[in-house]
């Protein structure tokens, strides 16, 4: 039976929206459901473009440009009678409903959600001397670009490395090999002075095993990249040149080590979980925090372990709209129970790449075309003039 919400929030309540992603940017979308209901919708974000996620190693392998990926979150905040707010979250008091902003000030609400996506940890690359880029924040990448192009225009090849065998580590080494091919450098050449080597641990890469595994590990292989299986790195010993790593320092180092939610959820005064993220129950809402709620990356779902993609915010979209609008209400919540199998997706780089949902697979070109045409989807629903 559904539950019900607490006390309805005031007519003219305000319900503020921290962070971005894929989650909120329907919300916004939808601002409309919002101000017919009488509330006032505010979303905080550090930049009025939002990248995403999911086309981020294509940015970087030159196949879109940061145009391509943007989610204009302070337009689309314009468009439909929110209020943006552009500033960083860095504490908050559920008790007296308040977020303390970068720039000193404070904000206050009757609700809010949290959707601050993941983040990398980078501490690994501090001293190390060479430019280190996490795969996160993905704006990071368009440097990571630049740094490889500036590389290639001083009349050599590049040298990347690539920490983590993920599926995020997987597509840098891709895309990148791919970038280096089509600036007049591959890694694939004979002789060639680009080189892109993929450091992964003994597990599967990309978290993929049988004939999936085999056809990603020879797309890398094909692409020129060279996968280290099983070889800790230290990543400051391999910007140094350390003996045993890389013949020559790194131009770059990407850092694919594993996304967690982001350590500033430390300062947010709500339970969480051992891996830091907020514990959210069936109906999103924080535990013990009726008027906060949380999704994605930073959320952990109390009822069963969610893997960390976006199709699982995509799918409490529609969840937190009703339950935010329901506990303005008064009203009855929705409990999210969309977590079932999901289609999975890499770009791999040359136009190729990898599809699979349960058994089913779709290899090559054709798995490309499928995922750019979803992903591109995606972001312009959000991009074009709201009716």
């Amino acid at each position: 039976m559904p539950e019900r919400a607490g006390a309805a929030a005031n007519a003219g309540a305000t319900v503020v929206l921290v962070g971005a992603g894929h989650t909120h940017v329907e919300l916004l979308l939808q601002g409309h459901r919002f101000t017919e209901a009488g509330l006032q919708l505010v979303v905080v974000s550090p930049e009025p473009a939002h990248p995403y996620s999911g086309m981020g190693p294509g940015l970087l392998g030159g196949t879109y440009s940061v145009a391509d990926i943007s989610l204009p979150i302070g337009d689309l905040a314009a468009r439909t009678g929110a209020r943006f707010v552009q500033q960083s979250v860095v504490s908050h008091n559920p008790q007296s409903r308040t977020l303390m902003l970068a720039d000193g000030s404070a904000l206050g609400y009757d609700l809010v959600s949290f959707n601050v996506g993941s983040e990398v940890p980078a501490d690994a690359g501090r001293s190390a001397v060479c430019p280190v880029i996490p795969v996160k924040p993905i704006a990071g990448l368009a440097a990571a670009r630049e740094v490889i192009e500036a590389a290639c225009r001083a009349g050599r090849g590049a040298r990347v490395a690539i920490v983590g065998g993920g599926p995020a580590g997987v597509e840098l080494a891709g895309n990148v090999a791919w970038l280096l091919a089509t600036l007049g450098a591959p890694a694939a050449a004979a002789g060639a002075e680009s080189r892109v080597d993929l450091y992964a641990s003994d597990r599967p890469l990309a978290g993929l095993s049988g004939r999936r595994q085999r056809y990603v590990e020879r797309c890398l292989k094909a692409s020129g990249v060279r996968v280290h299986h099983g070889q800790r790195v230290d990543v400051a010993a391999l910007c140094g040149g350390a003996a045993g790593l890389l013949p020559s320092p790194p131009d770059l180092v990407l850092l694919a080590t594993g996304i967690g939610p982001p350590r500033a959820l430390d300062a947010f005064g709500l339970p969480c979980a051992p891996d830091g993220a907020i514990l959210v129950d069936r109906y999103l809402r924080a535990q013990g925090a009726e008027h906060v709620f949380a999704v994605g990356d930073c959320a952990s779902f109390a009822e069963e372990p969610l893997d960390r993609v976006g199709v699982y915010a995509v799918r409490m979209q529609r969840v937190l709209l009703r339950n935010l609008l329901a506990t303005a209400a008064g009203t009855p919540l929705q409990p999210f129970t969309a977590t079932g199998p999901y289609l999975g997706g890499l770009n791999l780089g040359f136009g190729r790449g990898i599809l699979y949902r349960g058994p089913w697979t779709l290899r090559g070109r054709p798995a490309f075309r499928a995922k750019d045409w979803i992903d591109r989807r995606f972001v312009r629903r959000y991009q074009r003039p709201v009716a």
